[in-house]
C-alpha cells in the first residue's frame, strides 16, 4: 500500500515509517521547505516539500496514494510561545486543506491524528468518545476545532476519514513531557503535589503507531477512537519510575495542592512580564492534579486495539535511552 504522511519528521513519525517499512509498503512524506530534521533515506521513502497551511504547496500530492495519515499539529500546550491564531492556522485551516487535497485525489482511507487534550478535563469517569469536551488550553481548543472539521466533510463531502485521539504519547526520543519530567528528576525538582492519585494516561509510541494503523484499516468515517493504555497511572508513580530508572536518591519534595497552584500563577504572572516563557503555569497544574481516565473499549472492539507495553517498562526504557543519548 501506498501512505501520505504528514507530520513524518514528528517524535512519532519515524517510528511510523520504520513500521510500514518494515511492512512492505512506501510512504510520501510532506516536509516543509525549513525543516531542520531529517528523514532516514530509504528507497520506500519519497519526500516532498510543501506546507499544509499553503493549498498551493499541496497540489497533486495525494496522486496514487491509498491513505492519508495526517499527523502534523503545531505544538503542545506547554509551549507558550504560540499564539491561539498560530494554533488555528496550522492545526485547524492546515487540517482543512490536508483534506481538501486528500478528496481531490480520491485517497481511499485517511486517520486525522488527535489529542486527548481536545475534551480537557472530563467529569465522566471514565471519559468516553461521547464524553462533552472543554479544551484546557488554546492547543486543545485547536485540536477539538479540527476534529469537527473533518467530522463535517465526512458528512458534507463524504471524506473517508477516522479520528484517533491519543493521550501522552511517550517512548524513546520523546522531546516533550517525559524529558522535561526526567529532567526535572535529576535535578531533584520533581515534586510530589497533594496526595491525591493524579491518575495519568499515558501510551508507549509503539503502541500508538499500532493504534493509529489499525484505524487506518478499520476505523469508521466520523468516528473518534481513544488510544492509550487500559489503566491510567497515578502521577507519582511515574516519578518514581523515573526516578528509580535514574538512580537518583534525592529526597521528594512535598508541595500542598494550593501552595502549588498559587506558585504556578505567580510564575506564570511573572514571566509574562519580562517576556520570558514560564516553566510551568496554572492549567499544567490544574490537568496534572486532575483524575484523567479513559476507556479504550470502543478501539478495542472496533479496531482491535490492545496496548502491550507496560508503562513501567516503558518509562525506564526511555531513560536510558536519554542517558545514552546524554539528552540529559
Amino acid at each position: 500500500m501506498k501512505y501520505l504522511i504528514t507530520g513524518a519528521t514528528g517524535f512519532i513519525g519515524p517510528y511510523l515509517l520504520e513500521r510500514l517499512i518494515s511492512q512492505g509498503h512506501t510512504c510520501r512524506c510532506l516536509v516543509r521547505p525549513d525543516s531542520e530534521i531529517k528523514i532516514t533515506k530509504h528507497p520506500a521513502i519519497e519526500i516532498v516539500t510543501g506546507d499544509i497551511t499553503q493549498l498551493e504547496t499541496l497540489a497533486g500530492i495525494g496522486a496514487g496514494m491509498d491513505y492519508l495519515l495526517h499527523l502534523a499539529t503545531l505544538g503542545h500546550m506547554n509551549n507558550f510561545t504560540f499564539t491561539e491564531e498560530m494554533f488555528e492556522t496550522i492545526n485547524v485551516a492546515g487540517t482543512r486543506n490536508i483534506m481538501e487535497e486528500a478528496l481531490k485525489s480520491g485517497i481511499k482511507k485517511i486517520v486525522h491524528c488527535s489529542s486527548m487534550a481536545a475534551m480537557g478535563i472530563c467529569s465522566d469517569l471514565p471519559a468516553t468518545e461521547e464524553s462533552t469536551c472543554n479544551p484546557h488550553h488554546a492547543y486543545g481548543r485547536s485540536k477539538r476545532k479540527a476534529e469537527k472539521t473533518v467530522q463535517t466533510m465526512v458528512a458534507d463531502q463524504k471524506l473517508p476519514a477516522a479520528i484517533v485521539r491519543f493521550s501522552m504519547v511517550y517512548g524513546p526520543g520523546d522531546p516533550r513531557d517525559i524529558l522535561k519530567l526526567t529532567r526535572m528528576a535529576k535535578r531533584g525538582t520533581f515534586p510530589q503535589i497533594g496526595s491525591r492519585p493524579k491518575l495519568t494516561p499515558l501510551i508507549h509510541v509503539e503502541d500508538a503507531v499500532s493504534g493509529l494503523l489499525l484505524a487506518a484499516d478499520h476505523g469508521r468515517a466520523g468516528e473518534i477512537y481513544l488510544l492509550t493504555n487500559k489503566k491510567s497511572e497515578p502521577f507519582d508513580k511515574i516519578r518514581k519510575i523515573i526516578q528509580e530508572a535514574l538512580g537518583t536518591r534525592r529526597p521528594t519534595i512535598h508541595i500542598p495542592e494550593f501552595l502549588a497552584l498559587a506558585l504556578a500563577t505567580l510564575i506564570e504572572k511573572s514571566c509574562s512580564l519580562i517576556g520570558k516563557t514560564p516553566p510551568v503555569a496554572r492549567r499544567n497544574i490544574e490537568s496534572t492534579l486532575a483524575d484523567r481516565v479513559f476507556s479504550i473499549e470502543k478501539a478495542q472492539k472496533e479496531l482491535g486495539f490492545a496496548p502491550e507495553i507496560d508503562p513501567a517498562d516503558g518509562l525506564r526504557e526511555t531513560v536510558l535511552w536519554y542517558k545514552e543519548k546524554r539528552w540529559i
